[in-house]
């Protein structure tokens, strides 16, 4: 049986010569026939029809392709991207540093401008410093300054400050001191008593400044003649006579003509008249502040 199969002959089919030729002769006549159909402009729907299933998936492989050719950059770019934000970021936090040193610089320049400004009218010696701390004690009304004895600070020296358009203003004395810093007696405080006068239409009234902080309001001038007319708007300042009325800083130096503020109300109690005064300056809004370490009262 094997040697059956070996010897069987095997026949390749051959296409036969005329059946090619048939086939040549039908596609030329196709050809020509949509040539035909063309130029008579009769394959027009069918080219629209076309079009319209065609185009659609077009336009989805180009959509494909983009999208994996922009993926690809992505990747290929994402350590490039993420060096540029470390790089922004870097530099914004740089802005921010030296927008920081600039304001601390105008501040600086804002302060000693005023200083400035102080020495031109008044003949004192003055010291700045920012003020580090305020009292924790709920009961009293002191600060803390930077500075202290090593920079010439004393017991009893008067500590002004100014902000915007207010005067020069005295906020309190030195109560206490140490090498590096001072504790400050606010005005407002109600231990604290101030020598004072008033100035009405060029008339003067001396009285004394108590603080009042701790009865709901903020200074009141006492001791002051019945007879001496005061009104709202009169205007107060230090008389340079503190350490006659502050046994407590019996070395107390306080200039005369700082201002303090300004009359709100005038009222008469028993044999004076007492006045509610308005601070120009909050003492415990102060954050820098003057000492007077020198007069020539």
């Amino acid at each position: 049986m094997r040697d059956t199969v070996r010897n069987r002959s095997i026949k390749l089919s051959r296409t036969s010569p005329y059946r090619s030729l048939t086939v040549i002769v039908g596609l030329i006549v196709v050809a020509v026939l949509l040539m035909w159909l063309d130029q008579t402009d009769r394959l027009g729907p069918v080219r629209h029809q076309a079009h319209m299933v065609v185009n659609p998936m077009l336009g989805g492989l180009r959509y494909v392709g983009t999208s994996i050719s922009d993926g690809f950059w992505g990747i290929g770019n994402l350590g490039q991207l993420q060096q540029t934000i470390e790089e922004q970021e870097a530099y914004i936090s740089y802005l921010e540093t030296e927008l920081i040193k600039n304001e601390g610089a105008n501040e600086r320049i804002r302060q000693l401008e005023q200083q400035l400004g102080i020495a031109e009218k008044q003949p004192w010696e003055l010291l700045g410093a920012s003020v580090i701390a305020y009292t924790p004690d709920a009961g009293r009304q002191t600060l803390r300054l930077s500075v202290g004895e090593d920079d010439g600070v004393k017991r009893g020296m008067a500590v002004i400050s100014k902000d915007g358009g207010s005067p020069e203003t005295l906020v309190g004395v030195v109560e206490s001191v140490t090498p590096r810093d001072a504790t400050v007696l606010l005005i407002t405080d109600y231990s604290s008593s101030i020598s004072a006068s008033v100035d009405h239409e060029g008339t003067r009234f001396s009285g004394t400044i108590q603080g009042q902080w701790q009865r709901g309001s903020r200074l009141q001038l006492e001791q002051v003649d019945r007879n001496a007319h005061m009104v709202p708007g009169d205007k107060v300042v230090t008389a340079g006579l503190t350490a006659e009325y502050a046994p407590d800083l019996p070395h107390a130096s306080i200039p005369s003509g700082i201002p303090i503020g300004e009359i709100e109300e005038v009222r008469v109690n028993g044999r004076s008249r007492v006045a509610n005064i308005r601070p120009y300056l909050d003492p415990n809004q102060v954050r820098y502040a003057w000492i007077i370490l020198s007069h020539d009262d």
